[in-house]
C-alpha cells in the first residue's frame, strides 16, 4: 500500500511540475475549432448556407490559425 501511495505521490509532482507546450498548443488548437465552428455557424445562419458544411469550414479554418499562431514547439 506505501508504494501505491508512493507512485501516485510521484506522478502528481511530475504532473505538477510539467507544463508540456504540446498539451497547451493542442488544447488552444481544439478551443480554436470550437470557436471557428460558432463562427462558421453564425455565417452559416445569416447568410442561409448549410449549417453543417459552414461549421465544418469553420472549424477548420478555427484550427488552422490557432495552429498558425500559438507557439510551435522546439524539442
Amino acid at each position: 500500500m506505501a508504494e501505491a501511495k508512493e507512485i501516485l505521490d510521484k506522478v502528481k509532482s511530475l504532473k505538477s511540475t510539467s507544463d508540456s507546450l504540446t498539451i497547451k498548443r493542442n488544447k488552444g488548437v481544439v478551443n480554436g475549432a470550437f470557436i471557428g465552428m460558432a463562427g462558421g455557424l453564425l455565417v452559416g445562419f445569416t447568410r442561409n448556407y448549410s449549417l453543417v458544411s459552414s461549421a465544418i469550414v469553420g472549424s477548420i479554418m478555427g484550427a488552422l490559425v490557432s495552429y498558425l499562431i500559438l507557439p510551435k514547439n522546439e524539442e
